[in-house]
Order: structure tokens, then sequence, then C-alpha cells
């Protein structure tokens, strides 16, 4: 099972409530469904759960039974013209009017706005994996619906994104915060938790990635300053002018040809009296300098 179903799966679980809220919520089932025009209402799913959810809440509040398609495809179909003139009229529709739009009138209690969220979720919503990034969408086919729910959202302090992807309207998340707010708020709190959890694994594995990374970089950046000193010190004992240098470059060149693999912070071990990082990087690189002096 996905994590999307998971979710419906969960939200199918909770009571339709009120009947304001059942009214809200199969009213977001409607305008995120695959199809609902004056002609025909189709709507689409995999879950049993979400489909009888549909029929249960469509015979609540319009008084209209939906069958399924005898082909076995998982969607519910309605092309009765008088069932369908029920399910407009219920929701405050002219059956012969013009686009549909949201009517707010079914929408004007926080109780009922989140209703309206979980329906269209069921019907419409996407959530990809926690592992797989952070991806949350609604999908309707009406742009006036798509424009008006994201006003709708945006009140809820949910603002989100828009565009248009092959003839429909999608509102998508990206923020992994907020992804979680609207699936416990929706009235999936396991699959929030899920969420949660799969979300702190997924950022402690990656602080994992990033820190590993990091020591890879940087132990390949001591392994290439350690060789370029080492073949500059070689270049300079080669050449007799190594121990024409002052003892301090001395020492260096010898702690440094005795400890090749060692990072500068390990070589400082290695004086007496004690030195400073930076003094002896200064010290490495006035042999690295005096080394490349002998090619010009």
């Amino acid at each position: 099972m996905s994590f999307t179903q998971q979710i419906k799966e969960e939200l199918c679980r909770l009571g339709p409530g009120k009947d304001c809220c059942a009214r809200a919520e199969c009213y977001g089932m409607l305008l995120f469904a695959a199809v609902f025009s004056q002609s025909r209402l189709r709507v689409h799913s995999d879950l049993a759960a979400v489909r009888g959810r549909v029929r249960q809440l469509l015979r609540r509040c319009a008084g209209v039974e939906i069958s399924p398609r005898p082909d076995g495809t998982n969607a519910l179909v309605l092309e009765d013209p008088p069932s369908l003139r029920r399910v407009f009229s219920a929701f405050g529709y002219e059956f012969e009017g013009t686009a549909l739009h949201l009517n707010r009138a079914v929408v004007e209690e926080d109780c009922c706005r989140i209703a309206f969220l979980r329906g269209a979720f069921l019907t419409g919503g996407y959530v990809s994996a926690p592992g797989r990034g952070y991806h949350l969408e609604l999908v309707t086919s009406h742009y006036n619906v798509a424009r008006q729910t994201v006003l709708l959202l945006e009140e809820m302090g949910l603002s989100c994104g828009f565009v248009s992807r092959r003839g429909n309207f999608v509102l998508y998340y990206k923020d992994s915060n907020v992804i979680e707010d609207i699936i416990g708020r929706m009235g999936a709190p396991g699959a929030a938790m899920d969420f949660r959890l799969r979300k702190v694994e997924k950022d402690f594995r990656n602080n994992i990635n990033r820190k590993v990374n990091c020591e890879t970089a940087n132990l390949g950046k001591t392994v290439e300053a350690a060789a370029r000193q080492c073949h500059a010190i070689g270049k300079l004992e080669k050449a007799g002018q190594l121990e024409q240098l002052p003892e301090s470059l001395r020492e260096t060149a010898r702690v440094r040809l005795g400890h090749p693999e060692e990072s500068l912070a390990e070589l400082l071990q290695h004086f007496d009296p004690p030195l400073s990082k930076p003094g002896l990087n200064n010290r490495l690189r006035k042999l690295e300098q005096l080394a490349a002096k002998l090619e010009d």
C-alpha cells in the first residue's frame, strides 16, 4: 500500500461528523473527482474504502445512489439526469448554470473547511512517500474551483503552489512541515506521525551522508596537500638546498617526510617547543615556494 493510500484509508475510518461537515466533505470529493459535470459524475479510486465513503456521503447529502461500473474499473459513475440535478441542487448550483465554482456557503465554518480539504484529498489528492522527497497535491479539472480553493487555503494558513498540467489544475505543497500539518488536520494523525518519523529518519541519513562526504573531501585535501609538500621537500633535497635552509624549515621538512599521512593538526604533536597551526602552515608553504623557484 502506498503512503497516499495509507492516509486515505485512515481518513475513511473517521465518522462523517455533523451534517454540515459531511456536506462539505462530499462537496470536496465532487469538485476534485475525475469528472463532475451536468452530464456525468465519475469518481475513480483503487481503494474500496474511498468508493464506499463517496457512496455513503452522496446518499446522505443528496439522496442519490451512485453505482460502481460493472467492468471492475474501480470507478463510480452517475449519468442519470434527475439524480445529477439533485446533486447539483444539494450544493447550491443551478443545473443549467455556467462553469462550476466554489460555493463558499458550504465551507463557512472552520470544521467544514477541514472536511472539504479531506474530501478533495480523498478523490484528487496525492502525497509522495517521505523517503522520496516532499510533495502533496490536489488535482481538479475545474479552473474556477482551483483558483478559489487556493484562496480558501490561504485563509486557512495553508498557502499553496498552483500549476496547470495536462488540462487539469494542480494545487501543491513542497514544505514537509506544511504537508505534515495538512495530513494531521485532515484527520490522519497516525499517518502524520509516520510521515514525521520517516522525515526524521531521512534527515538523519542525509546528515550522516553529508558528514561522510565532508570528511572524505577533507581527507582528500589532506592527502593531496601532504603529497605536494613531500614532493617539494624532495626537490629541495635533490637540489642540495635543503641543508642550507634555516633550522626551523629543516625541522619542518623532517617531520613532514617522517609522517606523510598525517594532517597539520597531527603534525603539530611532533614539534618541541610547540608550534601553532598557522606557523606550521607558513613553514610548509615556504618550502613549497622555494621548491617552485627551482623550476623557474
